[in-house]
C-alpha cells in the first residue's frame, strides 16, 4: 500500500490524498485485490469535497464517488447503473481517509477523545476517537514512541460490531500513522511504515518485496 499527499495541481486550497493497496505478485494468483481511493480536501481543516473509490477484489469492480457541495451542505453519491443518493452533512465532514490525516492535526493527548462526523457509502455517521495511550513499536522504518488512537463508530457503521480499528500515530509534532490496524471478525490486517518519501512519483505501491 502507498499513500501519498499532496496540493491539487493548479489549486492551493486544496489537498489530494490517495492511497493505493494490491497484492504482491505472489499472492495475487490466489487473491488478485487493487484498491484505489481518493480524498480531494480543503487544505486549512481536510474537510472532504470528493472521497471517489475505485475497488477490485475478487474479480468484481466497484466505482464509487461521493462530492459534497458545501454551501448546501449536502453529499451526493454516485455509482454505474444506480440513482444517485443525496445526504444532508454538516461542515466539516469527513471520509474514513481524509480523517486519518486530519486527525494528525489535532492536540492528540493520552486520555483525551475527540469527535467527528464521517461520510462513507451514502451514510453519515457520528465517530468518536480515544487516545487510550502511548506506545513504543518497530516498523520496517524504524522504532517510533507513538500515541494510539481508536476511532469508534457511535451509531452503525463500519467498526460498530463487525470489528476495530486502532492507528498509531507518532508521538510529536508531525504525528506521522506508523501503524493502522483493523481487527475483522475473520481475522486482522495491518500496515506498518516502511518508508517516507518527498515528491513521490507514481501512487503505485512497491509489491513483490
Amino acid at each position: 500500500m502507498r499513500m501519498t499527499i499532496g496540493l491539487v495541481p493548479n489549486d492551493p486550497m486544496h489537498y489530494r490524498i490517495t492511497s493505493v493497496a494490491k497484492t504482491n505478485p505472489s499472492f495475487s494468483l490466489i487473491l488478485n485485490v487493487r484498491d484505489q481511493v481518493t480524498s480531494i480536501v480543503n487544505r486549512d481543516d481536510f474537510s472532504t469535497i470528493r472521497y471517489q473509490k475505485h475497488l477490485v477484489e475478487h474479480g468484481k469492480s466497484k466505482d464509487d464517488t461521493t462530492t459534497v457541495d458545501e454551501a448546501r451542505r449536502i453529499a451526493t453519491r454516485q455509482r454505474p447503473n444506480h440513482t444517485p443518493q443525496t445526504n444532508p452533512v454538516p461542515k466539516p465532514v469527513f471520509d474514513p481517509l481524509s480523517l486519518v490525516y486530519h486527525l494528525r492535526a489535532l492536540d492528540l493527548r493520552a486520555g483525551t477523545v475527540q469527535r467527528f462526523t464521517v461520510i462513507s457509502d451514502a451514510k453519515v455517521y457520528s465517530l468518536e476517537a480515544d487516545v487510550p495511550r502511548t506506545e513504543t513499536i518497530g516498523t520496517p522504518a524504524g522504532t517510533f514512541h507513538t500515541i494510539v488512537v481508536e476511532p469508534k463508530m457511535l451509531s452503525g457503521g463500519l467498526f460498530r460490531g463487525e470489528g476495530t480499528l486502532t492507528i498509531w500515530y507518532t508521538d510529536d509534532a508531525r504525528h506521522m500513522p506508523v501503524r493502522i490496524r483493523s481487527e475483522l471478525k475473520v481475522g486482522s490486517i495491518t500496515a506498518n511504515l516502511r518508508a517516507i518519501r518527498a515528491g513521490a512519483a507514481s501512487t503505485e505501491p512497491v509489491t513483490g518485496r
